[in-house]
């Protein structure tokens, strides 16, 4: 069974009411401004953090920040970050080219960095820099427009 990373924007009055209740979780995770970045999402926050898991903001909320709401969607419960949040994080995000630089597929392969297929070399970089991609556009649009952005494993 294959682990992909989802994003979700959702506006900040929707955020305060999923707070108020996290069963409403599940009705914003379907929204039409989201993406998905595949098996991509463990080694797109490895390259920004250099951490296989946890780690500091604002980096560490792109993909497995934030904090948790609502009940299991999959590998765990859906994960938030705020309008202000996705604004900061927006701001630091590298470039594609610069990410690159962080790609080393023998500390990726150590560190068990799923989807574990480091050894395909620049494919495998390729297929990372090109979700990298999509999701750091996700994110200055987020920030443009005030929104915040809900994210879940499933």
């Amino acid at each position: 069974m294959s682990m992909i990373g989802n994003f979700v924007q959702i506006t900040p009055a929707q955020l305060n009411v999923a707070i108020e209740d996290p069963k409403t979780i599940d009705s914003l995770l379907d929204a039409e401004d989201a993406i998905d970045v595949d098996k991509a999402w463990h080694a797109i926050h490895f390259l920004l953090t250099q951490y296989a898991w946890e780690c500091e903001a604002p980096l560490a909320d792109v993909v497995l920040g934030g904090t948790a709401i609502g009940g299991d969607v999959g590998y765990g419960p859906a994960r938030y970050i705020t309008s202000a949040q996705v604004k900061e994080v927006a701001a630091k995000l590298p470039s594609r080219e610069s990410l690159g630089t962080a790609f080393d597929a023998k500390a990726m392969s150590s560190e068990e960095i799923y989807p574990e297929i480091w050894d395909e070399g620049d494919e495998a970089l390729d297929y990372v820099l090109e979700y990298y991609d999509m999701l750091r556009s996700f994110f200055l649009e987020a920030a443009s427009r005030g929104n915040a952005i809900l994210k879940y494993i499933n």
